[in-house]
């Protein structure tokens, strides 16, 4: 029984090893499905919608960890495949597991201002995106 906990002990601290270099995409992507989700049961309580704990049991845990899997089997493939591959193409490390976490943040990102606009009937990415616009202008008259 003892070698058995030893080896379990050991599986999970090479894991731990293995993960460590993406532990803040990994923090990252949970942290903003949990406030996707915060933003969301503060939009239902605020249109007045019903929260059941199945629901929340339901979206919240699979979406969490399927998030979480996949930046994992990214990273896992991008060490022991794709890192050479686009390391020819661009001299940047990991970046398939870059391109997916930042592809999972934008869709939560996408969700909370989707949340927000229910509530408050403005986007604030249409408005980032507009400030952005006004600032190219004035970049451009200022150039010119």
């Amino acid at each position: 029984m003892q070698t058995i906990q030893t080896y379990i002990e050991t599986i999970i601290a090479v894991l731990i090893v293995f993960f460590a270099p993406i532990t803040g995409m990994i923090i990252l992507v949970a942290l903003s499905t949990l406030i996707d989700t915060g933003f969301g049961c503060w939009r239902a309580f605020k249109l007045g919608e019903t929260i059941t704990s199945k629901k929340f049991r339901f979206g919240l845990l699979p979406k969490l960890l399927s998030y979480v899997g996949v930046v994992m089997l990214v990273y896992a493939s991008d060490v022991f495949i794709l890192n050479d591959l686009t390391r020819m193409v661009v001299s940047l490390d990991f970046m398939s597991t870059k391109v997916i976490a930042l592809t999972l943040l934008s869709i939560e990102v996408k969700s909370i201002d989707e949340s927000f606009e229910a509530i408050y009937k403005w986007s604030f990415l249409k408005r980032l995106t507009g400030l952005i616009v006004k600032a190219k202008n004035i970049k451009k008259q200022i150039e010119e």
